[in-house]
């Protein structure tokens, strides 16, 4: 329980208050070294950080999931145009698009995928 005293027996204690009492006697140190900051501002300081953290994991978590959105929208793309080739017996342009960016393009553009 805190009486606000200090025991006269803990030399510790009355060593760090006895620091504690010069150190406030100096206004030039306080006011170099401990900045004040008002709760206002302490409370805004808080919010940027927290809007500033929220708002990178918020983009990093979006990213993720574009990422995967897209890396299975690509490969439904890809199995369906592979289905399709080979339905068609196009087994050499299917071998080709699987080995060749622009004629992959090339041929989901022309199936519409």
């Amino acid at each position: 329980m805190d009486t606000g005293t200090t025991p006269q027996d803990d030399s510790l204690i009355r060593l760090i208050e006895d620091e504690m009492a010069c150190i406030n006697i100096d206004a030039a140190w306080k006011e170099s070294m401990m900045p004040f900051l008002t709760v206002e501002d302490d409370a805004r300081i808080q919010a940027r950080i927290s809007y500033e953290d929220g708002r990178s994991e918020g983009l990093a978590e979006g990213r993720s999931e574009g990422l995967a959105e897209g890396r299975s929208e690509g490969e439904a793309a890809m199995a369906a145009l592979m289905e399709r080739l080979f339905a068609e017996g196009r087994a050499e342009d299917a071998r080709r698009a699987a080995a060749d960016a622009d004629a992959r393009a090339r041929l989901l553009e022309e199936y519409g995928l």
